[in-house]
């Protein structure tokens, strides 16, 4: 995908998803952690093909999309509890330091360069609404 395809992609996101965060709360540090836990987070990646993101709670993280690629990377919390996440190759997913918020089973990542939204599948919506009730 051309640079300036990309950039303008990404801008598009970010005004969405940025219109869309009143209603999301953020979730930082050790709380990224538990709500992920046993959870795939699943969206659509630049190029429009599905794929789903796998936490580990040891800081291993799985990406895999319809088209078949498949590969684990590193997560860590940086110090602002923002999770950063690295590939070892140039992957079409998310790669860098992400603000992650949830809304309902909307989960929705922010930076200064990307932003996006996926939904999370497993007992993780379930258990962050009834806390919110």
């Amino acid at each position: 995908m051309p640079i300036s395809k990309l950039l303008n992609a990404v801008a598009i996101a970010f005004l969405l998803v940025s219109s869309m965060t009143a209603s999301a709360a953020d979730v930082r540090g050790d709380q990224f952690i538990t709500e992920m836990d046993g959870n795939t987070l699943s969206g659509t990646n630049a190029s429009g093909l599905a794929f789903n993101l796998y936490f580990l709670a040891g800081g291993q993280v799985t990406y895999t999309n319809v088209a078949g690629a498949r590969v684990n990377g590193t997560w860590h919390l940086d110090q602002d509890g923002d999770v950063c996440i690295q590939w070892p190759r140039p992957v079409d997913a998310m790669a860098g330091c992400f603000r992650m918020s949830i809304d309902g089973d909307t989960v929705i990542w922010r930076s200064a360069k990307a932003s996006g939204r996926g939904v999370l599948r497993g007992n993780v919506a379930d258990s962050f609404l009834k806390r919110q009730q």
